[in-house]
């Protein structure tokens, strides 16, 4: 293998075109044919993207990685032949199994007829190499990793490295790994590989040093209230004193480490982690004596921002229990003071904590009662002082968030008017105070939640009104102040709105130019600050939202690359933080947009390994948490988008064990929330599949059944929502297959 040495050396060579000689798309194609090999090629692509990286940009490298040549088919080469055109480099993934493959071979045949041979670097992955100086290439052997195209071809003896160690299992931030990446990557930057392992050394002792800061810190505020502790347990006469202080010296560090780590990039077992140590402090301090009700109020102030961090980071277990904690926290002091409007609107606040808890974990008609408890007294006190204005704004918020629960379960009308009543009492506060900037924010967001719903009952020239209103407010205030972050975001996301609904509406070309000005704001965001996570999960939502437009386009390579841009962004996330929920449902969503875009390109196999992928993860996530409706709900979207694949391949049997395996699904859901609509049309969806599945195998009772519980279920949801186009349709459908089986019933002699 060539050592590293002469890595080094070949890298710099000038021989190797610079990033700035060429206009090349992609600086280098992975080529790769065995499955084991997908891991090991991301790994890789993580790998050569972080090294070198400067600052201002996503990734060091783009890279295109051959997916399609584990179920290569003849109509695929064209877009195959213009990925090699774009590409510098060609990056063979060596195995025998790739030897065998006539994709790979004959991707090495064109690159050779096109480009160059001196522009191959080799990754082995199985089999022998073993390089013959005196006849000029590598000496045939059983099991010999190289195409046939490939043999014969070098002058020299290549680069190459061997990552056999690493098929089963890798890692972008094992070391070894690391320098082994960095070999070809610094080939592809026409850089010495000694300067990207040094510039990453730098950025790794960066980091090490955050996170030892952040040690420091917590170990001298422990220190300190621990001193603290012991000086009240030994001097009497100071007792109190001390033992106030140091309760206050915990409560205001478990407050500012909860600030301090959301969307940070910490991974979530650690933050949950020394929270839970921060915790326990308090309870010790809390329960050594007598400790003043402000204290006990701080404690749970403490514990409702653990709730914001824990939900950020998709520990919904630990925000529960923390939005629980403060709740009781609460109605202690309340009990002991129930004349204190203080403690009154805190209790009120600890009750949208526990909603906002519940609605992450999809349990609405818990969130949803939670909530109203919370309006409930919101409505008192703002009744007995009208002219309060923070609780003027509580109430707003509780409208908002009754509305966000009623429109989860599809009560469109409901939403509608809570959204509405928190608008006005918005529209009366901006009236009072037209420079208060968190108020006229507040009228941006209720003018987007307006049009979400507007949307959804498909008034799309009134949400679009809503929406632009929305974003008028919000350019006005980031005109005041462009370094603002916040309003910035926030601009990106009126430009998604306004987006989505010009793709509704049929102007893709409008809708993908709102996509790519949300697209730019967040990846200037992301380029000040690379380690906040959730700018960089805005940046992979902008990439799905361009993919989206551009499969409605019919341009499906561009949009399966923008599918894989928002995917590669989530790997980065999820190998940061593999306990982080939130990120692990993103990846499985961005495995069903690419199996979506496989399938449209008739791209079968394809499709259907993208959607077991991301079955396999939302499976995972149930097994976590098998009350969570909303992780329940992706695992029936799952299952029936892997249904249709298998009928589209003629495997009947095998669509119809997946359509019931999500009907199943939805019916359990459904039995917890006969109200929600939403989860009601689902249930009809799978019915008519299951239908549609049993017709095709001339089961004509088995149709007749689905067919008839789906136009039962059609008929509610119409009563419900009378005016939604899809209930009319839905209906009309599901009746014209019913007069067609029983016609089939009645002319085989059954006249059921």
């Amino acid at each position: 293998m060539v050592s590293l040495a002469s890595t080094a050396e070949k890298s710099a060579e000038p021989t190797t075109p610079s990033r700035a000689s060429t206009d090349a798309t992609y600086d280098g194609f992975i080529s790769y044919s065995h499955a084991k090999d997908k891991a090991l090629a991301a790994a890789l692509q993580a790998a050569m993207q972080r090294l070198g990286k400067p600052w201002y940009r996503r990734r060091a490298l783009s890279l295109f990685r051959d997916d399609t040549s584990l179920t290569a088919t003849p109509h695929l080469w064209p877009s195959i032949e213009k990925a090699l055109g774009q590409s510098r480099f060609l990056i063979l993934m060596a195995s025998p199994e790739a030897a065998a493959s006539p994709w790979v071979n004959q991707e090495l045949a064109w690159w050779l007829d096109h480009k160059s041979a001196d522009m191959v670097l080799i990754a082995l992955t199985g089999g022998e190499l073993d390089w013959d100086g005196a006849a000029g290439d590598f000496r045939a052997s059983e099991g010999m990793p190289l195409p046939p195209a490939l043999r014969g071809s070098f002058g020299q003896e290549p680069l190459w490295i061997d990552l056999r160690p690493y098929r089963e299992a890798a890692s972008p931030r094992d070391a070894r790994f690391t320098d082994l990446a960095a070999s070809i990557a610094a080939a592809l930057h026409g850089r010495a590989k000694e300067d990207l392992l040094s510039q990453e050394l730098r950025q790794q002792r960066r980091a090490l040093r955050l996170a030892g800061s952040t040690v420091v810190l917590l170990l001298i505020l422990l220190g300190l209230a621990g001193w603290q502790w012991n000086i009240a347990r030994t001097q009497r006469d100071r007792a109190e004193h001390n033992l106030a202080l140091a309760t206050k010296t915990a409560n205001v560090l478990v407050f500012d480490l909860a600030q301090k780590f959301r969307n940070s990039g910490v991974p979530t077992a650690i933050i949950a982690d020394i929270l839970g140590q921060a915790e326990k402090l308090q309870d010790q301090l809390t329960s050594s004596g007598e400790i003043s009700p402000e204290l006990r109020r701080s404690q749970a102030e403490a514990l409702m921002e653990t709730v914001h961090t824990l939900l950020a980071t998709g520990d919904t277990p630990g925000a529960h229990d923390a939005a629980q904690r403060a709740h009781g926290l609460f109605q202690a002091l309340l009990a002991a003071a129930p004349d204190s409007t203080d403690y009154q609107r805190e209790s009120s606040v600890s009750d949208e904590r526990i909603g906002d808890v519940l609605q992450a974990q999809g349990d609405l008609p818990g969130a949803l009662a939670s909530y109203r408890d919370a309006l409930a007294i919101m409505q008192a006190l703002a009744a007995n002082n009208p002219g309060n204005t923070e609780w003027q704004r509580d109430l707003s918020v509780s409208d908002e968030k009754i509305g966000e629960v009623l429109q989860a379960q599809g009560d469109l009308p409901g939403a509608l008017a809570a959204y509405r009543d928190g608008l006005a009492i918005r529209q009366a506060l901006a009236e009072t105070d037209p420079g208060n900037t968190q108020w006229q924010r507040d009228l941006s967001v209720s003018d987007n939640k307006i049009g979400d719903v507007l949307q959804a009952q498909g008034d799309l020239p009134g949400a679009l009104v809503a929406y632009l209103d929305g974003l008028a407010t919000m350019q006005a205030l980031a005109a005041k102040d462009p370094g603002n972050t916040e309003w910035q975001r926030d601009l990106s996301v009126g430009d998604l709105h306004i987006g989505n609904v010009l793709k509704v509406r049929g102007d893709l070309a409008g809708a993908l130019a709102s996509y790519r000005d949300a697209l730019a704001i967040m990846q200037a965001l992301a380029a000040k600050d690379l380690g906040n996570t959730q700018w960089q999960r805005d940046l992979s939502v902008s990439d799905n939202k361009i993919g989206e437009v551009l499969q409605a386009q019919g341009d499906l390579p561009g949009a399966l690359a923008a599918y894989r841009n928002g995917l590669m962004i989530r790997q980065a996330l999820a190998a940061k933080d593999p306990g982080n929920t939130q990120w692990q449902r993103d990846l499985s969503v961005s495995d069903n947009k690419i199996g979506e875009v496989l399938q449209a390109q008739g791209d079968l196999p394809g499709a259907l390994a993208a959607y077991r992928d991301g079955l396999a993860i939302r499976q995972a996530l149930v097994a976590t948490d098998p009350g969570n409706t909303e992780w329940q709900h992706d695992l029936s979207v799952s299952d029936n988008k892997i249904g249709e694949v298998l009928q589209a391949q003629g495997d009947l049997p095998g669509a119809l064990a997946s359509y019931r395996d999500g009907l199943a699904t939805m019916q359990a859901l459904a039995a917890k929330d006969p109200g929600n609509i939403l989860w009601q049309r689902d249930l009809f969806v799978s019915l008519a599949k299951i239908g549609r599945v049993a017709s095709q195998q001339n089961d004509l009772a088995g149709a007749l059944d689905a067919f008839e519980q789906a136009e039962k279920i059609a008929l509610q949801v119409k009563a419900a929502n009378p005016t939604a186009a899809t209930s009319t349709s839905d209906l009309e459908w599901v009746q014209a297959q019913l007069a067609e089986i029983r016609q089939k019933l009645a002319a085989a002699g059954n006249t059921k």
